[in-house]
């Protein structure tokens, strides 16, 4: 649960950092978060072009294996921070994942970014080791193979809007090693409650309408499967200010401060013209925090009061990128100037 997530170039070494995020940034996220996070692009690097598929993967889990009398008992209206009373018993063997509140929505499938809000706690103890609603926002968790074993079993299948109760024995959480980070043991059973938001496919895009914006700087053109690509004109030399221009203006809510963002993106650099990373070729979309400091400020400047659906390009020097230093992981130099293309999918 501690590797490196050298799939995404853009991040810090350690586990849970988001694309464009600031090499000093700290991260402002639950343990719980960071860790299930750096297993999740491990497994969207690794398992990639079976992301599509259930190969190798438990079948979701569609309602409790247990008698309702040894589950935890949830009280708290949907949309809140639930109250969890714990069961005076040993807990069940079986994984289980019961629906306390059907939403109505879309059903959740396997390879979507799935977007909740949760409470976590250990049976044996009863000590909550994360909640999102303690944090102030929900997060992201990627339903692929290889990634945190009781959201993809116990979240796929389910409905946009649903209220679920997972009840993880050590097989479908952190295994034998359990997590010494949370406090977590090797034989301790895991409770959760998730309100599941939103789901996003691994194709999702803007739906704004196009504005005719044109400023001179990089060309963006719509490539194969509806992916933008940046073309930047030969011989330009970069501008020195962060520059701004909504190609796809969409018409949903403005996007505030502190506020978690869901996007596409991909990034060039403009001295090379080649992309330094991209959630469109993980198939993908990325999560993070916008207007307090945990992405580069060219993000936290720009993105700030753009509308949800929109595409904005943007083009940031140095001084709102990497600084002077750059980030080395994905080959940018102190004095390389970057184009992102970014859909803002949504905003929670």
């Amino acid at each position: 649960m501690t590797a490196t997530r050298s799939a995404l170039p853009l991040e810090n070494t350690s586990p849970g950092r988001h694309p464009g995020v600031r090499p000093d940034a700290p991260t402002g996220r639950g343990g719980f978060r960071r860790l299930v996070a750096g297993v999740a692009a491990l497994a969207i690097a690794g398992t990639l072009a079976a992301c599509s598929s259930s190969s190798g993967s438990t079948p979701p889990a569609t309602s409790s294996s247990t008698s309702s009398a040894t589950l935890p008992t949830v009280v708290g209206a949907l949309g809140s921070a639930p109250t969890i009373t714990l069961p005076k018993t040993a807990p069940p063997s079986a994984f289980s994942a019961t629906v306390l509140h059907q939403g109505g929505g879309a059903t959740v499938a396997r390879g979507q970014l799935v977007i909740a809000n949760y409470v976590a706690e250990i049976w044996n103890s009863g000590k909550v080791f994360d909640s999102s609603w303690k944090a102030g926002y929900p997060d992201g968790f990627p339903l692929v193979s290889g990634a945190f074993p009781a959201f993809v079993d116990g979240l796929v299948g389910k409905k946009i809007g649903s209220r679920v109760l997972l009840v993880v024995p050590p097989a479908q959480g952190f295994g034998s090693t359990g997590q010494t980070q949370l406090g977590i043991t090797g034989t301790d059973t895991l409770v959760f409650v998730v309100d599941i938001t939103a789901a996003y496919p691994g194709t999702a895009a803007a739906t704004g309408k196009p504005t005719g914006s044109s400023t001179g700087l990089a060309k963006v053109t719509v490539g194969t499967k509806g992916v933008p690509a940046v073309t930047i004109p030969t011989g330009a030399k970069p501008p020195t200010t962060l520059t701004k221009t909504v190609l796809l203006a969409g018409s949903g809510p403005v996007v505030t401060k502190g506020q978690l963002l869901v996007v596409q993106y991909v990034g060039v650099n403009w001295n090379t013209g080649k992309v330094f990373d991209s959630s469109w070729s993980r198939s993908m979309p990325a999560t993070f925090p916008i207007g307090v400091g945990q992405v580069i400020p060219g993000w936290d400047k720009t993105l700030v009061g753009v509308r949800v659906g929109s595409r904005v390009m943007l083009t940031i020097p140095p001084v709102d990128g990497y600084g002077t230093t750059g980030n080395s992981q994905a080959g940018i130099s102190g004095t390389d100037t970057l184009v992102f293309v970014i859909d803002v999918l949504g905003a929670y």
